[in-house]
């Protein structure tokens, strides 16, 4: 049976104070249909009449949770009014449902396709950048005002949002802008014709500088900052009644921050695809051909610098986790005789691979270890009462620097390798294996490429 509603039953005067729809929300999935609708205005939350709301207040207890409400409503009533005319022009699930159908008929099915994938351009990167406005205007003004959370907490949670929603919001005008001048005369339709040159723009020279440093940060912390929201959603009563109450909001329909975050990783990603479609419907004797293919190219090089950002950072994050795990007394002795401790670990040294292996010693037995490849040694560590210290193997030593060292293979053993000392008076060798003959051709060719970088 359909629920009548409030109108129905009550006067308009009536009317007074807001609170939440009733209608069930979901986590909202990015497609056109469900976002268009999400944003209207036949979501704005119902009202409740005025005699209803005296007799909730009569408890104390009462007044503060319609207080509670009813400020939700207002932040999401103000989310919304910024959006609203946008959503309007935006709300359709494709352009060609927005055209004339007797104009639609004049135009070939490339065209139209071409058109409908430009749509969809435009219209994801308005969800995109609505993401970001929840993250910023519901989730990260409310810890820093409810719940005066320091500023440093926030930024943890929240990395680099200033400069995503600055970069979106520029974009996303200039996506507007091409929009509006390609009206159709007598009609709110569009056709747009040339897209390649704002594309160009938004990934080359300083904007794609911009957005190789802002995504790779923000790319980089995902996983803290999921985790601290976790860690503090966990011991935190107030923060999570906080998301709860923000949650319970017709606007973020929730949307929780976890979501968030991850659709905004996940952003970059799609405008290759988005690219490559358009350049499908797309002909190659056109001005537009030349320049979706150089910002196709564009776009994908700031995404490999991203993921380049993002192993970096993890890679510094795991060679601390190691060096957490290793005893502070251990010491070792290079091959030079210099003094290598947990300390030289970390000092101005990058962590380029790591990964079990096993060393063989002179009578013959392979010994497991754990092997750290450095940006200038090559570390084997081996655990020892739950720690790590440095291994020992026969007086020889498992420090062992890349400068004029020898690789090769072992006769006759797909999984081993030899790591040869050379460049000094006694040169020294030490057999290495791996868990597979892969295993092995992998650690051998990082080896040599970090040579050839150091």
């Amino acid at each position: 049976m359909r629920e009548r509603p409030w109108s129905a039953i009550f006067s308009p005067e009536e009317h007074s104070v807001i609170v939440p729809s009733r209608r069930p929300t979901s986590i909202m999935p990015f497609h056109s249909s469900n976002l268009s609708k999400s944003m209207s205005i036949n979501n704005i939350p119902m009202l409740v009449p005025k005699h209803l709301y005296q007799q909730i207040c009569i408890e104390p207890w009462a007044k503060c949770i319609v207080a509670s409400l009813i400020g939700t409503v207002m932040v999401d009533s103000r989310l919304m009014g910024e959006f609203e005319a946008d959503v309007k022009e935006l709300e359709a699930d494709s352009w060609s449902i927005t055209v004339d159908k007797k104009y639609l008929k004049q135009l070939k099915k490339d065209a139209i396709k071409r058109q409908d994938v430009i749509y969809e351009l435009i219209q994801t990167e308005m969800h995109h950048l609505r993401t970001l406005r929840i993250m910023s205007d519901v989730y990260c003004k409310g810890v820093l005002t409810d719940l005066q959370l320091e500023v440093q907490m926030v930024e943890k949670m929240f990395p680099m949002l200033d400069e995503l929603l600055e970069l979106h919001s520029f974009f996303f005008n200039t996506l507007l802008e091409r929009k509006k001048e390609a009206k159709l005369e007598g009609t709110d339709g569009f056709i747009i014709n040339r897209i390649g040159d704002v594309l160009l723009s938004q990934f080359s020279d300083s904007n794609a500088e911009s957005m190789k440093k802002i995504y790779g940060k923000f790319c980089s912390r995902h996983s803290e900052a999921v985790n601290f929201y976790k860690e503090l959603h966990s011991r935190d009563r107030r923060f999570q009644a906080f998301i709860r109450k923000k949650m319970s909001s017709s606007v973020v329909r929730r949307l929780g921050i976890p979501e968030c975050i991850l659709l905004v990783t996940q952003r970059i990603t799609k405008y290759p695809v988005l690219l490559q479609r358009i350049l499908l419907h797309t002909k190659e004797n056109e001005k537009d051909f030349e320049d979706l293919t150089q910002a196709l190219q564009l776009v994908k090089d700031i995404i490999a610098s991203v993921d380049s950002k993002v192993n970096e950072h993890e890679k510094k994050k795991r060679l601390k986790d190691i060096y957490g795990r290793t005893d502070s007394k251990s010491i070792t002795r290079m091959k030079s005789g210099q003094m290598f401790a947990r300390e030289d670990l970390l000092r101005s040294r990058r962590l380029l691979h790591d990964g079990p292996l096993q060393l063989k010693n002179a009578a013959g037995r392979l010994k497991d270890v754990h092997a750290l490849l450095l940006s200038d040694v090559f570390v084997f560590l081996q655990e020892k009462d739950q720690k790590y210290v440095f291994a020992s193997l026969d007086q020889r030593a498992t420090v062992i620097s890349l400068q004029k060292l020898i690789v090769r293979e072992v006769a006759h053993e797909e999984r081993g390798l030899f790591l040869i000392t050379a460049g000094i008076a006694n040169p020294e060798m030490v057999e290495v294996h791996a868990s597979s003959r892969e295993e092995r051709n992998t650690w051998m060719q990082l080896i040599q490429d970090a040579m050839v970088v150091g």
